[in-house]
């Protein structure tokens, strides 16, 4: 997969108060842009599902850059940052652009996978760990050693 990103168009339930969008929205729409890019390297909810093995978000930092309002749609683009060797902790980075052109966000999410039926961390299947090698990377791209136990 060489680049991966989506357009939605911003909708008044996305706004706060002052008719920006407000803080949550951003962080909806990432992540609603990561269900899509894990679908899209072979591993939808119910693969997951079938794999007893689920995504979770340790933190998701916003860094806000310009406004968004109504006046136009935002194009999301996702890049894998770093990873495991052993794909047991990740990160994204998402960038966030208005229709204009201006970037108007970046999120960044670190995770790792759960083990759907212990409910505690655990190592990726090699079908999880080959398909994140699949994803778009950013050019600053790190594969981290794996931390052994001791």
């Amino acid at each position: 997969m060489e680049k991966y990103e989506k357009t939605f168009e911003v909708k008044w339930a996305d706004l706060d108060p002052n008719r920006h969008m407000r803080h949550t929205a951003y962080n909806d729409y990432c992540a609603h842009l990561r269900v899509g890019i894990l679908k899209e390297a072979g591993l939808s909810l119910s693969r997951m599902e079938e794999l007893g093995i689920g995504p979770i978000l340790f933190r998701e930092e916003t860094k806000y850059l310009r406004e968004v309002g109504m006046e136009g749609d935002i194009t999301i683009n996702c890049t894998l940052l770093s990873m495991r060797q052993d794909g047991s902790r990740w990160s994204f980075s998402h960038e966030i652009f208005r229709s204009d052109g201006i970037q108007a966000a970046i999120v960044a999410v670190d995770g790792a996978w759960l083990d759907l039926q212990k409910r505690k961390l655990t190592l990726p299947p090699k079908e999880i760990l080959d398909a994140f090698l699949t994803m778009p990377k950013s050019a600053d791209f790190k594969l981290m050693p794996t931390k052994v136990k001791g």
